[in-house]
């Protein structure tokens, strides 16, 4: 039987536009043995962009068998975002595809859910005599019910906008936003729908009035300078970062908690009723010893505040501080990026508030405002000061040792130790010749490379690059002869990635340069838990790859998984290639070739 607390906490996260904190209740509840939460695992999958796996398992679990509207319209629903996600020009063979389910969903239940969405995908795909018709009937039938709930006057206000009438439809969606039911997560799908009515439109000027109603809440990254106490400037700072809040309506919230600038912000963010998501370059401890209590006892007690009325914590990297800058710049990336996922889940958009001295160019945050305005973001900078700046304790003793950030890769053969010793040369050539090929593809990314049986450890010079050649890799292992290995059909190899930071030293034993670490042993204790076939990544890899302009990769969330040997639950993502990119990696590869 299902939890009635489970299911009314994933419609919860999935209410307030937490996709993954849906998934992770969904995972939950079927550990605990609740039967029946299909539906809600593959819708939480469709909004987070996972159409391929929602799919299957729509299929898997045979939730057309309910029968429901809900139900039977969630696979048309899937086949349209398909559709949209196909390249820059939606896939018009899927667009009637879905279109037509959606009609034979209709004709079926009468509902008007699954009507006004044929009718819009027949308008976007150039079908609008059958687009006006669905519409018409979908006017009809909301008047004659008479609903005031948010999803029944927005299915209004969409086929009003299908027929063109854009200034009825502002009045009804007016009035939609008003309904007690009118949450994130709804008008967050339908602020994507009228994106999609708008790129047809002959109003597109019209239907961009529209998208103000239900735009969704935005996501700030913040981040700032440290200072010591000043009540005067510290109500002057206040007030303008309770401007920026309020004008650029944040809803949700992702940065450190570093005194002066951090904690700031993050009261700001608190009292506006804004979600605040805390994220750590490294173990709380040291980050409060290194950035908190330095400047007084009373930034300790509002950062405990802070983070006890904090949504939720991640810490970028488990291992300690050892006295680099690059370590705060690593957890700003990992913040950034997070925050970006947040916003495209939400069909939004994130911006960053900074607080920045005069002349603070120079300083970390100067770098990450760079950094986010680089990656195309909007920032905005308030601008005050002197800042007092406490005195800060001496960092701990540094290994000579060289340092630096990088993407990591294991790779493992699943029942290598089992195959039979006749066909290891089979092996050898059948997996690990087509490793050696792919891996010669990045030579020139690569910085380091070793082997023993059928695993690999790559270390890469950027998460880009590390997962281009996962993907590579995944795709020529799975054109292995498994009947001549002895193992079963689709056996292939388990890849994990992630990006941290790592030492690069002398191994006297290979007597070559390796690479090791804290993060290089979370890396390989992922490979263990991943599927065969599939490449897993951190979500700290995850984040920094959604830094990148234009990364032609999906990360899709698959929840908190405990990794091997007691190392921990780590949240963990699905690497995967959207198809317009896969057409183009075996392009290249071809031209390569």
């Amino acid at each position: 039987m299902v939890g009635d607390e489970t299911i009314d906490s994933i419609r919860s996260a999935l209410a307030r536009g937490d996709l993954l904190a849906a998934y992770d209740e969904v995972t939950r509840g079927k550990k605990m043995g609740h039967q029946g939460l299909g539906y809600l695992e593959v819708l939480t999958l469709a909004r987070l962009g996972d159409t391929e796996r929602g799919l299957r398992l729509y299929d898997e679990y045979q939730l057309e068998a309910k029968g429901d509207v809900d139900a039977l319209s969630l696979k048309a629903r899937l086949l349209k975002d398909q559709a949209f996600a196909a390249g820059a020009e939606p896939n018009r063979g899927k667009l009637l595809q879905a279109c037509r389910l959606y009609s034979a969903v209709y004709r079926r239940t009468r509902s008007s859910y699954p009507a006004i969405n044929a009718a819009t995908l027949a308008q976007i795909a150039g079908r609008p005599a059958t687009a006006q018709r669905l519409a018409r009937i979908v006017v009809q039938q909301v008047l004659a019910g008479g609903g005031q709930d948010y999803y029944t006057l927005a299915t209004l206000a969409e086929a009003m906008v299908v027929l063109g009438d854009v200034e009825g439809a502002d009045k009804v969606l007016q009035r939609a936003t008003e309904a007690p039911d009118a949450d994130v997560g709804s008008r967050s799908t339908t602020f994507l729908q009228l994106q999609r009515l708008k790129a047809v439109s002959r109003d597109a000027a019209g239907i961009e009035g529209l998208l103000h109603h239900v735009r969704p809440p935005k996501v700030a990254m913040f981040c700032g300078n440290i200072f010591v106490a000043d009540p005067e400037l510290e109500a002057r700072v206040a007030a303008q970062v309770r401007e920026i809040i309020q004008r650029e309506k944040v809803g949700f919230a992702y940065g450190a908690l570093a005194s002066g600038s951090d904690i700031l912000i993050a009261e700001e963010l608190l009292a506006a009723g804004c979600e605040l998501d805390v994220v750590l370059p490294f173990t709380e401890a040291d980050f409060i010893a290194q950035s908190v209590a330095p400047a007084g006892d009373d930034w300790v007690r509002r950062y405990v505040s802070c983070r006890q009325r904090a949504t939720s914590l991640t810490i970028a990297s488990n291992m300690s501080y050892v006295g680099e800058m690059m370590q705060f710049a690593y957890g700003s990336k990992v913040t950034m990026g997070m925050a970006r996922l947040r916003a495209r889940h939400l069909n939004g958009e994130a911006v960053q508030i900074a607080v920045l001295e005069s002349g603070g160019a120079g300083t970390l945050s100067g770098s990450d405002i760079s950094a986010w305005q680089a990656a195309g973001g909007r920032s905005h900078v308030v601008r005050d000061g002197p800042l007092k700046r406490p005195v800060m304790p001496p960092p701990p003793p540094r290994s000579k040792v060289e340092r630096g950030t990088f993407g990591i890769m294991f790779t493992d053969f699943p029942g290598f130790t089992t195959l039979d010793e006749r066909v290891l040369p089979v092996f050898w050539d059948e997996v690990m010749h087509r490793a050696a090929v792919t891996l010669e593809d990045y030579s020139d990314v690569i910085r380091v490379g070793n082997t023993w049986g059928d695993a690999l450890y790559v270390v890469f010079e950027d998460a880009r690059s590390a997962a281009a050649c996962a993907l590579d890799l995944s795709e020529q292992f799975a054109k292995v002869d498994c009947k001549a290995l002895g193992v079963p059909e689709g056996t292939g190899m388990r890849i994990a990635l992630h990006y941290g930071a790592t030492y690069a030293g002398y191994d006297p034993v290979s007597r070559r340069t390796t690479y090791y670490g804290t993060e290089v042993s979370r890396t390989a204790r992922i490979e263990p838990v991943t599927p065969s076939g599939s490449v897993y990544v951190t979500e700290p890899f995850a984040a920094v790859l959604e830094m990148e302009a234009d990364h032609p990769f999906d990360c899709n969330y698959v929840g908190k998984t405990p990794l091997a040997k007691g190392y921990g639950v780590y949240p963990l993502y699905r690497l995967a290639r959207p198809a317009a990119a896969k057409v183009q990696a075996e392009t290249r590869r071809r031209q390569r070739a």
